[in-house]
Parts: structure tokens; sequence; C-alpha cells
């Protein structure tokens, strides 16, 4: 199984430009990255520089060899906050061309799975489900045309500091938008982290999923979602076993790559490495027991 990694966290962790990132990231042992395709939400999207800010990332992995195994679409803080008035024709209006946009990148760079924020209500269940998708039906040409799988990550939402579990939480939410939406195409991607926060065992959800499951963000938490790599805390604050998590992985067949989704402070650039040297052979020791 090929293991990878966030691009942008070794940029801001090693305080390295994305070429040196990279290299660091090839040297640990990762197979391939998730690219960002995300933005600064504070400032307006302006297509032609998102695009080649993207381009230049990818370009920058390819030159050390390193495969875009899964990206991340453009996303408004969903779980945390929405555009707008927070209904979801503003989410619409703000997300959808982003969306069709980057999936169309997508296709230019060979990325075939895209990961992607829900809308979420937190005053219906339902319409969280409809809006979903309603929206992802929408994108369904895009993605047909470019050949590209779109993966709806379980989210928390959050009000006045507080993560709150809603319907794109676990399993039986995002299965019911990826049946209705009836397409090939669609499918989920597990953040552990996520899971961890509702009490979730990420391996029991690995099992509902099934062949729905088609990426991962692999972190770890005390409760919060810090992101931090598998077992670099003490037992009795992280209750999360990762063991479990790949034989439930392989139990079900999973064909994506094992995709850690670590946050990183800045830092120097020797701890950098050092940090990502220890987050590769963590990756590539629970990816082959997943095998």
């Amino acid at each position: 199984m090929k293991i990878s990694i966030s691009l942008e966290c070794a940029i801001r962790m090693g305080q390295k430009n994305v070429r040196e990132a990279a290299a660091l990231i090839r040297k640990a042992g990762f197979d391939g990255i998730d690219l960002s395709m995300d933005r600064d939400v504070h400032l307006p999207f302006c297509k032609e520089e998102w695009e080649a800010a993207v381009l230049a990332h990818a370009e920058a992995a390819r030159e050390q060899g390193l495969e875009i195994l899964q990206c991340h679409l453009p996303f408004w803080p969903g779980h945390i906050d929405l555009p707008g008035d927070g209904t979801y024709e503003a989410f619409e209006a703000e997300l959808l061309p982003q969306y069709t946009a980057a999936l169309e990148l997508c296709g230019k760079i060979g990325c075939k799975t895209a990961v992607m924020h829900p809308f979420i209500s937190l005053d219906s269940k339902r319409l969280t489900l409809e809006a979903n998708v309603r929206l992802l039906k929408k994108l369904v040409p895009v993605m047909t045309q470019r050949g590209v799988r779109v993966a709806l990550e379980n989210v928390y939402a959050s009000r006045e500091g507080y993560y709150l579990r809603c319907a794109v939480s676990d399993a039986p939410g995002l299965l019911e938008i990826v049946e209705r939406v009836g397409s090939p195409l669609v499918g989920v991607c597990m953040d552990t982290g996520h899971a961890n926060i509702f009490g979730i065992a990420a391996a029991d959800m690995v099992r509902q999923l099934g062949q729905s499951l088609i990426a991962l963000h692999i972190n770890g938490n005390a409760g919060k979602d810090e992101h931090v790599i598998p077992y670099t805390m003490s037992d009795w604050c992280e209750l999360m076993d990762y063991h479990a998590l790949s034989r439930a992985l392989k139990d079900i067949g999973y064909a994506g790559s094992y995709n850690l989704e670590v946050a990183a402070g800045t830092s120097s650039p020797a701890a950098a490495a050092a940090y990502y040297q220890y987050a590769g052979a963590v990756a590539r020791a629970l990816a082959d027991e997943a095998e």
C-alpha cells in the first residue's frame, strides 16, 4: 500500500519552499502527497492565481518522484462556520464554482481522488443529507469527464467552541448520501481524528463503510482536532487502535493510499526532517499491516 502525507504541512513546519518540502517528504519514504487546493477564505477567489499555485505545487512534487495520490478540494471550513448567511444556497454559490474548477484541475494533474468537506445544517439532519446529494449530483458530470472521484469527509460541526455531532459525522449519514447520489465516483474519506472526537472506533467505521471508503485522513487526538502522528500520545490520552484499523482496512480490501493528515507547527529544517522521517516510518509500518 502506498503512503502519503500533506505537502502543505511540510512547507509550514520546516519553513521551506515547496520544492524543499517535497524533497523532505520523498526522503522520508513517502510515495505521494495529499495536495491541498484550499485558499484563504478571507480573500476573493482568483482562479488564475489559485490555479498557478496548485500547478506549481504539483510540479514540485512530481520533480521529486512523488505521486499526487489525493487532493483536498477548496473549502470554507463548514464544520466551523459557513459563507454568507449560512444557508445551503450561499454555500453552493460560494463553493460550487470552486469545486468545479478544482475537479477540472485534478484532471489536468492526474489526481484521481479529491476529498470534499460537506455542507452542514445544525438545524436539520434532513437538509444536510439532501443538500449534499444535490451538490454532488451537480458535480457528477465534471467528475465523469475528468475521471475524478470525490470522497466526502466525516466532519464535525462547531458552536461556541464545542464539537457537535451531525449527519455527516458518521458512517450511516455519509452512506445515505453516497447511495442516493448513485455514482461509482462518489465515496467517503474517513478522518480518524474526527471519528475519535465522538468515540467512534476507526476500525468499526471502516467496516461500516466497506467499499465506499476510498480515501483516508489518518491522525490522532485526545478528544480535540489535534492531528498528531499515530502513537505519539500517551495511551491514556489517545484511545485509538491503529493496529485494529489496519486489520479492518485489510479485511475490506481498501485500495487507496495510507494518508497521514498531521498538523505541524513551525520548526527548524532539521527538526522538520526528523519529524517526517518518524511519520514516514509509522505510516509504512501501519500501511504494511493493512496489505
